[in-house]
């Protein structure tokens, strides 16, 4: 893949043209009224691309790549596209050449890879205005067009593109307005949206957190059952890119949904029978566990290059075997993961898994799945954020990773069930965003806690093969570890303090935990 540096805009305009002989017509009456000479007629393709959750769509931008340039454009707004030139199509925004794309590619798209949603074949047939010295001073090209996904092609119609030439305002400005007086005009987002509903695509077709509907009249057994639903379609929606191993996030959402749907189960445990609840909590947590490998390589490669920063000089370079050591560590183990989801047990694990929800369900109702879900959800929240409470409050001046995890499992847990919480109580979302905060510093913690020993793991193993260049650089990398890792549990009091305010000013259910929590701060003052 090359590139090329970034090349102004040309203004043009764009208009839906009849089909059939009506759109001929018009083609010919302009012919005729500005004297246009016919060109070269010519194919292209263009390839539209988002991430696999839709990021860019939910974010209304659209990405796309033709004739050699990458376009951004914001389907809201008419600002014009920032692009740049590629030669080929891009997986990561990070890969990108430094410039405006890329600045507003990065935040959209984060961590995903870049994938094909679509592709639109045009059929262009071209024609131009010249002046008495025969230069051109006017292009107009009309198009064809058919969009496909893949599996299907569909038509998108005939439109008419007018572009200027620079230096040539007032004959582009006559056409517009002779085009206007006839036509629609149309832009880029009409046209992209025009396609998706064509194919009936959905660029939001899969989410870490997809939205379930649940109101509060709703039962237990029926709310669970609909958010266990919810998971089985996240992770079955990201089988295929874990087995095609192109972004390390489809196995983190398929891990994220695995947990919350164990958790759900878990936390809210009489609301099913206790047996076939139990059988389906095993398979998941052997979903769980099979991925456990895996994606702590995906996590510490996709940190390599803040830790080669916390390297200086030559010990920066030194250090690239241990990483070149890891990705090979990381291809076996992805290798075991696609033979794990090839057998057996992982069939059965998943049909246990959708036997939860199925219009015959394999999860009997239980003493409490009859219950109202707020009443009973919001019992739990309080419960478990008396114990998050409990054990945030033990933290002070602590700094025993193995303290941090276990708050952080703690917090994971309460997490998931706030977000049910969210939906029926408006005032917890304040709640969820601080826990969030919280959450993440924990699971910072964690990965330099991971990063540690896999660091001194991977090492012994290149010595033991007679490779001990890197023995040097790995007790720099580790010392440093350590010191960023006191500053990360520096760092959690107080986003534990701002978490707990934030129960205080937060409506029921949490109501039932002020006294004990004022009485708790008190005693930490």
């Amino acid at each position: 893949m090359t590139t090329h540096s970034q090349t102004p805009e040309i203004p043009e305009l764009t208009f839906d043209v009849p089909q059939g002989r009506a759109g001929q017509r018009l083609v010919h009456e302009l012919c005729q009224a500005y004297e246009l000479h016919e060109g070269p007629r010519h194919s292209r393709e263009t390839v539209y691309l988002d991430t696999f959750d839709g990021r860019l769509f939910a974010q209304s931008r659209a990405l796309w790549s033709s004739g050699g340039m990458l376009h951004l454009q914001s389907l809201d707004r008419p600002d014009p596209p920032d692009r740049v030139g590629l030669e080929g199509l891009p997986v990561f925004a990070e890969r990108l050449p430094p410039g405006g794309l890329r600045d507003g590619l990065l935040p959209l798209t984060r961590n995903r890879a870049l994938l094909r949603l679509f592709s639109v074949r045009s059929e262009v047939s071209t024609w131009s205005r010249w002046n008495r010295d025969q230069k051109t001073i006017l292009r107009v090209s009309v198009s064809d067009d058919e969009a496909s996904d893949g599996k299907q092609t569909a038509p998108l119609g005939r439109c008419v593109v007018v572009r200027q030439v620079r230096g040539y305002k007032k004959i582009f400005r006559e056409v517009l307005e002779w085009w206007e007086k006839r036509v629609a005009r149309v832009d880029v987002a009409a046209r992209y949206r025009r396609a998706i509903e064509t194919l009936g695509l959905d660029p939001l077709r899969t989410s870490a957190m997809p939205r379930v509907r649940i109101d509060a009249a709703m039962t237990a057994a029926d709310a669970v059952r609909s958010m266990i639903r919810g998971q089985y379609l996240v992770a079955r929606g990201n089988q295929e890119g874990i087995l095609n191993d192109t972004d390390a996030e489809f196995l983190h959402d398929f891990r994220v949904a695995v947990r919350r749907a164990r958790s759900f189960l878990g936390q809210l445990r009489d609301v099913f029978e206790p047996e076939p609840a139990a059988r389906l909590r095993k398979g998941l947590s052997w979903l769980g566990k099979s991925t456990n490998v895996p994606r702590d390589l995906d996590v510490y490669l996709l940190e390599q290059d803040d830790y080669r920063r916390m390297l200086s000089g030559a010990l920066a370079e030194d250090i690239i075997p241990l990483f070149d050591f890891a990705a090979r560590e990381r291809e076996a183990a992805h290798r075991v993961l696609v033979e794990v989801m090839a057998s057996g047990g992982y069939d059965r694990a998943m049909r246990r898994w959708r036997s939860g929800f199925e219009d015959e369900p394999g999860l009997g109702v239980g003493a409490r799945g009859s219950e109202p879900v707020l009443s009973l959800v919001g019992a739990r929240v309080a419960r478990k954020c008396r114990a998050v409470l409990e054990q945030g409050f033990r933290l002070r001046d602590q700094t025993d990773p193995d303290a941090f995890h276990s708050l952080r499992i703690e917090c994971k847990q309460l997490r998931y069930l706030m977000e049910i919480l969210a939906d029926l109580v408006p005032e917890a979302k304040s709640v969820v965003q601080r826990l969030k905060k919280l959450q993440d510093a924990l699971g910072r913690i964690q990965d330099l806690t991971v990063h540690e020993a896999r660091t001194q793991e991977f090492a012994q193993a290149m010595t033991a093969a007679g490779d001990g260049r890197v023995l040097p650089a790995v007790e720099v990398l580790v010392s440093r570890m350590r010191v960023e890792r006191d500053r990360a549990c520096a760092r959690v009091p107080r986003l534990f303090a701002r978490f707990s305010q934030s129960l205080r000013e937060t409506e029921p259910p949490y109501a039932i935990l002020l006294p004990w929590l004022r009485r708790m701060q008190d005693n930490q003052a």
